[in-house]
């Protein structure tokens, strides 16, 4: 049957029309492919989320997550466990091993969440399928004013929520801010004296006379009849008219002794947007593994429909925040720098190979090459964004076709004048090709496979920076099989096809005065190569002696996306309504920027899963104009500096950080702090605990590069203790639970009962005036009710004071955590963090008391996890590749004289990064794989080629001097193709540029100094390398 290649010459037309069926499958992969502006980096993992309403975090930690903890030892596939507990709150997560299954993972933490004994009165549940990356949509819920807060939240969960969360692929939607509405039963101590009736004499009433029964079925001649006792209460009338005692033959009524009606929650979130009051906010997030871009389009809709049909006139749905502008900004970041390249690469091809014909047929190897990965990328779940599709370098994926391609009219054009000038005689066009192919094949199927193992340190990243950089590299081995593929069957194929009577070569003026100019250079080298390879050692030396130094290192440049995300803490107890004030100066100040397009704050945190803030705390989203109409500042990085300048003036002891929404959220959750660096003490005590988070704190600041320095967890703040005495209780015969129940219902306001209205439900709750309770004095003329029905005062049974409690408390791995943290600017992350643990272990390590620990963390563990993987996997790619070269050219001199393009490479990449004050990062070092196996094409193009001049029987100079002429123009279409196909993504700005640009920065201009230095360097090398050649027998006789 021959070879495959020439089988795909002989049944051309057939594998024309497979490439044809793999673009249509490529485009419907394309519509079926999630799309989204950066991968999911978030760790896989599960929350269990407990509520306790009323409870302090000291007590939930103990009967809450403690038990859960231990509950959960021995999970399978579990690499750590973090909780936090606040008031009335624990969520505990568990981080499971990259590539576990989200519902296998669910599944095993609910088995054991089963076994857990929890406390009366609290819930434990899973959180949502959701990730940090989820929130794809804020929108604020509007009123013209005739709509109150209380009702606007009431809508929101009972019409807005229940409507989005049947759009697929939303998993939650929660609420924030508003007023929850409840039925309140509100009491007067006063009354409750004037008419002798207690607080559990007005709860068992509510509970006794709000219950539904079931009387199976009464048959009643051919009928059945259903019986059932409608007793549940369903209005605030029916509340206030229950029956609870008699008093001297007079009934008491709910309402006789209390205000029944309506009332809010106590408020946990306080929501407020602009120069506005306050508002109702809905955060809608996507379950994982969805596609973003379809969700949105659902829940738009959903919130069309429910403008246009469900809410009452003067209510409106207004998001503000929509991922999908994140989305298309970056998806036009990577079109422009894509198409841009792409019409460049074509233009090097016009341009060098002279004909239109040629240049396309070279050039459709983009567009099959793309279809063909987007197929694969389809099978093996891998979506469209920035470091997929947008990492892809289209030139050097044609790379493989132009060699072919180049050869082919090289042969084709010499067969085509040798016939016209034998005579007439058609040309033997698919045997010429089939020659010009089997020329090149295998130094351009080896050069790919060295490409492709330039790729593996990507391909075994692991954690962040493997969820990052990953899909990049596969989405890349699939375009490079592609683009393999194509320049060896579809190439040839469409050649023998578009030139049936022969090919024309265009020699111009251009490419001969480069070959003379190129031959003239060379020769002049090889004359004096010692000085030559002097000098590129020297370079060699200098660039890594000195210039590599200086770069510093961190681990990912800045990602932005767009809105601003601003933290602010204020001091611990401070109240919900004072922070709120604080939230709206803070708006104001922010809306005094004219790039600011608006300021949203959230305020304290919403009852949704995992927002464990105490109510001291803002966060606010920052909303920027498009930067083209911004006057003031010319990026983004100095409009923040400006706001945080400005805000530290009007608040100098507040603690702010200045971040993005997304990797905020990404990073908390996956390191256990969002900042660049993080050092985290753990032990028993939190008052030690916390002395050592202050020590570091001061030791942080001094270090130069330091911002945003201060502690991750809340500090203490103030708690009311009301603490039974035993021994009092025992003497006016009154019970423990009877007190707990006072603090309860009476003051934490405890639901007993439901009350209906239609299909929505409304806790109802029995709590004293607020004004007869707003002092310990008051809460201690309380009364309770002994055993014999006297009234005994709290105050006589217990002991009340004020006394600090923890807000909340974080425990990693069963250990009580605190972490001190801080952002880094205008600095390297390697270099600080370096100068502050030597710092450390100076000053603070020698007094570290037994039994606590200290880690360091943060983007900075990142960093050194990512640098410890580049040491030990890029040394193994290099010596795969040499090993690789060893069997291509059967000969180590040759294999080592090939390697060297490797540091040539790297010198133009890392000189680039110095010029642009660019550090080393994770990004960097991708490039700088990817540089590896592009580089060694080249090389081994060149090398093979002269080595086969020689076996022809040419003087050593001349071998090398005419050799590389031959594959001047292969190498310098190929080089250039690959450069200019990312050189728009090393010079983008726009959202979505800042991981591309570092990376393609280091692949262009390694590439520049890899082809330069690979066309003189190269076969000067060759020349003092390889003095001698054995040339076979056969060839020599030949």
């Amino acid at each position: 049957m021959g070879s495959p290649l020439e089988f795909s010459l002989r049944q051309r037309w057939w594998f024309l029309l497979a490439g044809l069926g793999v673009a249509l499958v490529g485009g419907f992969a394309f519509q079926r492919l999630p799309i989204d502006a950066y991968p999911d980096i978030a760790a896989q993992s599960v929350w269990v989320v407990t509520t306790y309403p009323g409870r302090a975090p000291e007590e939930i930690e103990r009967r809450v997550t403690i038990p859960i903890e231990i509950a959960m030892r021995g999970v399978p596939r579990v690499e750590t466990v973090r909780s936090q507990t606040i008031f009335g709150l624990s969520l505990v997560q568990l981080i499971f091993e990259e590539g576990t299954e989200t519902y296998w993972a669910r599944q095993r933490v609910q088995e054991r969440l089963t076994g857990v004994e929890l406390p009366d009165g609290a819930s434990a549940d899973l959180a949502p399928v959701t990730s940090p990356c989820g929130e794809i949509l804020r929108y604020e819920l509007t009123s013209d004013g005739t709509i109150d807060l209380m009702e606007r939240r009431t809508l929101n969960e009972w019409a807005v929520i229940p409507r989005l969360l049947r759009v697929p692929g939303v998993a939650d939607v929660s609420n924030f801010g508003g007023l929850a509405k409840q039925y309140a039963v509100t009491v007067q101590p006063t009354r409750l004296t004037q008419y002798n009736v207690t607080v559990a004499d007005m709860v068992e009433a509510i509970q006794a006379n709000n219950a539904a029964a079931g009387g199976s079925v009464l048959k009643r001649g051919s009928m059945s009849l259903v019986i059932r006792g409608a007793g549940l209460l369903e209005s605030a009338e029916q509340l206030g008219n229950i029956f609870v005692k008699s008093v001297g033959g007079t009934p008491i009524y709910l309402r006789d002794v209390a205000e029944v009606g309506p009332a809010p929650m106590a408020r946990s979130s306080i929501y407020s947007k602009d120069r506005a009051d306050e508002s109702v906010e809905g955060i809608v997030l996507l379950r994982r593994g969805e596609n973003p871009s379809q969700v949105l389009a659902g829940v738009r809709q959903a919130i069309d429909e429910l403008n246009e049909t469900e809410l009452p006139a003067g209510v409106r749905i207004r998001p503000f925040y929509d991922r999908q502008h994140l989305v298309d900004s970056t998806l036009h970041t990577v079109a422009h720098s894509v198409s841009l390249g792409i019409v460049l690469v074509v233009l090097v091809l016009l341009l060098f190979l002279g004909r239109p014909s040629m240049a396309t047929l070279i050039a459709v190897t983009i567009p099959f090459s793309l279809l063909f990965a987007l197929v694969l990328m389809w099978l093996t779940d891998i979506p469209i964004g920035l470091l997929s599709i947008g990492a892809i370098d289209f030139g050097i994926i044609v790379d493989g076709a132009v060699i072919v391609g180049e050869n082919i009219a090289r042969r084709l054009g010499e067969a085509t004048r040798c016939a016209r000038e034998r005579g007439p005689g058609p040309v033997e066009v698919p045997r010429v090709v089939l020659a010009a192919v089997r020329e090149v094949q295998r130094p351009v199927v080896s050069s790919m496979l060295m490409v492709v193992a330039g790729y593996l340190p990507i391909l075994a990243l692991t954690s962040i920076e493997g969820l990052l950089f990953r899909p990049m590299a596969q989405t890349m081995v699939y375009a490079l099989l592609g683009g393999l593929i194509f320049a060896l069957f579809l190439v040839p194929a469409l050649a023998t096809v578009l030139f049936r009577t022969g090919y024309h070569e265009s020699s111009g003026r251009l490419a001969a005065a480069l070959q003379t100019a190129y031959a003239r250079s060379l020769r002049w080298l090889i004359a004096h190569r010692w000085p030559a390879v002097i000098t590129v050692a020297a370079i060699l030396a200098l660039v890594g002696g000195r210039v590599l130094p200086r770069l510093g290192t961190e681990f990912l440049p800045y990602l932005d996306e767009g809105p601003i995300w601003v933290k602010a803490n204020f001091p611990e107890g401070t109240s919900l309504q004072q922070t709120a004030e604080f939230g709206k100066i803070i708006r104001q100040v922010a809306l005094e920027f004219p790039e600011v397009r608006f300021a949203s704050a959230q305020v304290g945190r919403t009852e949704a899963w995992t927002e464990p803030f105490p109510p001291s705390r803002i966060e606010m989203m920052i909303g920027l104009a498009p930067p083209s109409t911004w006057r003031r500042f010319p990026n983004k990085a100095q409009l923040v500096e400006a706001l945080a300048r400005r805000l530290r003036e009007e608040f100098p002891t507040t603690r702010f950080v200045f971040t993005q929404p997304i990797i905020d959220m990404v990073t908390q959750d996956t390191n256990g702090t969002s900042a660049n660096l993080g050092v985290q003490f753990s032990g028993p005590d939190s008052g030690v605990l916390l002395s050592l988070a202050r020590r570091t704190l001061s030791l942080l600041a001094t270090v130069p590069g330091a911002r945003d320095v201060n502690i991750e967890q809340e500090g203490p703040q103030p708690q009311l203790i009301i603490q039974p005495d035993r021994r009092l209780c025992a003497r006016f015969g009154v019970r423990i639970e009877d007190v707990s129940r006072l603090i309860d219902v009476a003051l934490g306001g405890a639901p007993v009962g439901t009350l209906y209205d239609g299909e929505r439900r409304f806790d109802i709750v029995v709590k004293l005036d607020p004004g007869s309770v707003a002092s310990p004095q008051a809460i201690g003329r309380l009364m309770l009710a002994n055993a014999q029905g006297q009234p005994v005062p709290l105050a006589q049974v217990a002991r009340i004071e004020i006394a600090d409690g923890q807000t909340i408390i974080t425990r990693e791995n069963g250990r009580r955590i605190l972490t001190a943290r801080c952002d880094i600017v205008d600095r390297d992350s390697g270099s600080f963090v370096a100068e502050a643990q030597r710092r450390f272990e100076r000053e603070i390590r020698p007094s570290l008391p037994e039994g606590y620990r200290v880690e360091w963390m943060g983007m900075f563990e990142n960093l050194e996890r990512a640098t410890r993987h580049f040491s030990l996997v890029i040394p193994a790619t290099v010596a795969l590749i040499f090993v690789m070269l060893w069997i291509t050219f059967a000969s180590l001199r040759s294999a080592i004289l090939v390697l060297i393009s490797i540091p040539l490479a790297c010198v133009g990449g890392i000189l680039a990064l110095y010029v642009r004050h660019m550090p080393m990062s994770t990004s960097t070092g991708v490039g700088l794989a990817a540089l590896f196996g592009i580089s060694i094409m080249n090389g081994v193009l060149m090398v093979r080629r002269i080595t086969e001049m020689r076996e022809s029987g040419l003087p050593l100079d001349e071998a090398i001097v005419q050799g590389a002429l031959q594959r001047l123009r292969a190498i310098m279409i190929a080089a250039i193709v690959a450069i200019f196909g990312l050189l728009p993504a090393s010079l983008a700005t726009g959202l979505g540029s800042d991981v591309q640009r570092p990376l393609a920065t280091v692949i262009v201009w390694g590439l520049f100094s890899s082809t330069l230095l690979t066309l003189f360097v190269v076969p000067v090398l060759y020349r003092v390398l390889q003095p001698k050649l054995r040339i076979p027998a056969s060839r020599a006789s030949s």
